[in-house]
């Protein structure tokens, strides 16, 4: 069976925000590089997808924060496609210690689209490929849609203008930054007190150079925790949704 791709290294001090953890959204950095480094090795990576004008695009990533590794930590992230579902092509990831331990889990949901058409393209030769690579779960479900609890009305915290830094490979903004946007949403002192214990992200439409984006917020008191909901809208139609569990 093969193995899972694994990458060794240091918390850069980049990566760690004010009290020296690990970012979320510097773990979904190193996820993303893991993927594409991963797909390369197993024949559907960057140059093989845009020989046929087609790209990989993460649709829907959840992560559970089991403990957060520091800035200056040896860490190990570990990463497996595990088959095709309807539209998704899913991939696991497992951040471990130097002790072996589970750091963060996390399940993604990715879709292939046509550069040309901008939508989403079926691969039935790469589905099939895919249900050869399955080698267990880091979360045995897959991401679920994020729905904003009833009876709350969303507030508008600010407007986002797409700017140069925020545009990736693909020509749209970069899946990371939306939930770099989610937590510029949250009140600072809140989040420097609290850790993000589940993130959950759906990204429902590309968002591109200079269009703004309206951050609305929700927040929920819960048995779990108190949660922020994070909903970006362009022009009024949603881009993504983020659940933040605290």
């Amino acid at each position: 069976m093969r193995e899972k791709y694994s990458e060794e290294r240091i918390v850069s001090c980049y990566e760690a925000n004010a009290n020296h953890f690990l970012k979320p959204a510097a773990m979904l950095d190193m996820m993303q590089e893991a993927a594409g480094r991963d797909a390369e090795n197993l024949g559907f990576g960057y140059e093989n997808m845009i020989s046929t004008n087609t790209a990989w695009v993460l649709s829907r990533v959840k992560l559970q924060f089991h403990n957060y590794p520091k800035w200056r930590d040896t860490i190990k992230l570990k990463t497996w496609h595990k088959g095709a579902n309807r539209i998704f092509y899913l991939r696991d990831f497992i951040l471990e210690g130097t002790d072996g331990s589970t750091l963060v889990s996390a399940t993604t949901s990715w879709v292939i689209i046509d550069l040309a058409s901008r939508r989403m393209v079926r691969n039935s030769e790469l589905a099939e490929n895919f249900d050869n690579l399955r080698m267990g779960h880091a979360i045995e479900e897959q991401a679920e849609k994020v729905t904003l609890p009833r009876g709350n009305e969303p507030e508008l915290v600010y407007t986002h203008k797409v700017v140069w830094s925020d545009i990736d490979t693909n020509g749209h903004v970069n899946n990371v930054k939306y939930v770099v946007w989610a937590l510029d949403a949250l009140e600072y002192e809140f989040v420097k007190e609290n850790k993000v214990k589940e993130l959950l992200v759906n990204f429902d439409s590309e968002v591109l150079p200079g269009q703004s984006v309206d951050l609305y917020r929700v927040m929920e008191k819960t048995d779990e925790g108190t949660i922020f909901y994070i909903q970006g809208k362009v022009e009024g139609k949603s881009s993504f949704s983020v659940k933040m569990t605290f």
